[in-house]
């Protein structure tokens, strides 16, 4: 089994599990031909759209030349102005001419954080690829990037993104050319030397549940739950989730993945409820909410018996509003005040999110706080 970690926005998701999603092999053409390909990065705060890097085009290029298709790229001029996705690629169809692919590659790039000294960026991608008519096959995922340097911006993170990206759109083409049945025809690369090992397979699905929301299976620990209020707790817990793990399985589900379930205020905060579990007061115990620890090892071997996988979200930017922690370690906050220029990197690093207390990680003793926390989890497995 093999554990992993994935940074979120504004916190740490913990997967106990996960294993490999099967994969298409590589197509190729059995004759060459084009596809008309746009490239968008859009503006993450303002200012116009622009084109990437050529870093990425050629490595765009260089996947798609081993499917033997052609890149014809053509300008976002073609795309007619259009914002909306749909719309962006019924315009790209109408300007392709006679290529019988056409690939939209659009991307929003973001600063994320800074720590020791390095700068993370986020790089949001969506790949639409389709024939002149038809049905559309979309990607759409994110990229984390670490970049040294300040003066290091968007084209920078793109540029140090493309393979992975280019990576990605080779694989969209790849299902969408093993479904054709129209000329040109396409064929797993290799063939006549090997044939593909294994199927697809079922696509993997993660659902993700919001504890409060989803089932009450323990009506012990309900505290002063009103259904009624959109704002209150509504009852839900772990124990509602382990007598609902066959619907979710019966989905084609075979992780889940759960709302912060750690301790944290469980009271309206400026008019807003606590119930989604992102106001943290105790990283390493369960909210009484949702349950105790017996219950989260519950959870864990229902889902081991069922062949399935569990992902816990550990919020590591901040802490919940009037947090124990603020009077017991004060110096683990940046106390800078809330962010009020969201294009301001610093501000986004070490100013409180919507006036949460953001936690200094880069101080080491709220880094092995966090860390120790975060692996008391993984090593919660049942008895």
């Amino acid at each position: 089994m093999r554990r992993a970690m994935r940074w979120t926005a504004l916190g740490l998701v913990v997967a106990v599990a996960s294993g490999c999603i099967p994969k298409i092999p590589r197509q190729r053409l059995a004759e060459r031909a084009k596809v008309a390909v746009v490239y968008v990065v859009d503006p993450s705060r303002a200012g116009e759209s622009w084109s990437p890097p050529d870093g990425l085009k050629k490595a765009v290029a260089g996947e798609l030349e081993q499917r033997n298709l052609e890149v014809v790229e053509l300008p976002m001029d073609a795309l007619g102005g259009q914002r909306l996705t749909d719309a962006r690629v019924e315009a790209l169809r109408r300007a392709g001419g006679d290529a019988p692919f056409v690939v939209l590659i659009e991307q929003k790039v973001t600063f994320f954080s800074q720590l020791d000294g390095r700068f993370r960026w986020e790089v949001g991608t969506a790949v639409s690829a389709g024939r002149p008519s038809g049905a559309v096959a979309k990607d759409t995922f994110e990229h984390p990037v670490v970049l040294l340097y300040d003066h290091e911006r968007e084209k920078e993170a793109i540029a140090q993104s493309a393979p992975d990206v280019a990576a990605r759109v080779g694989a969209l083409l790849d299902g969408l050319l093993a479904g054709a049945t129209e000329l040109p025809k396409a064929t797993p690369a290799g063939a006549g030397n090997e044939k593909p090992k294994g199927s697809m397979g079922r696509p993997r699905a993660i659902y993700f549940v919001m504890v409060d929301r989803f089932a009450n299976g323990d009506r012990s620990n309900d505290g002063d739950a009103d259904p009624a209020d959109p704002q209150a707790f509504h009852g839900g817990d772990l124990q509602g989730l382990i007598d609902r793990l066959g619907w979710v399985q019966a989905l084609g589900v075979d992780t889940v993945w759960l709302s912060p379930i750690s301790k944290m205020r469980t009271q309206p905060w400026h008019g807003y409820g606590a119930f989604h579990g992102y106001w943290t007061w105790e990283l390493g115990a369960v909210e009484p909410r949702f349950g105790d620890e017996a219950d989260v090892k519950a959870l864990r071997a229902a889902l081991d018996r069922r062949g399935m996988k569990l992902v816990l979200d550990v919020v590591v930017n901040h802490v919940g509003p009037d947090a124990p922690l603020l009077a017991e370690h004060p110096d683990w906050f940046h106390k800078k005040g809330g962010v009020t220029d969201w294009t301001n990197p610093q501000q986004l690093v070490d100013h409180d999110v919507h006036g949460l207390p953001d936690l200094a990680t880069e101080n080491r003793q709220v880094y092995r706080y966090l860390v120790d926390g975060t692996r008391r989890w993984l090593r919660a497995r049942p008895a």
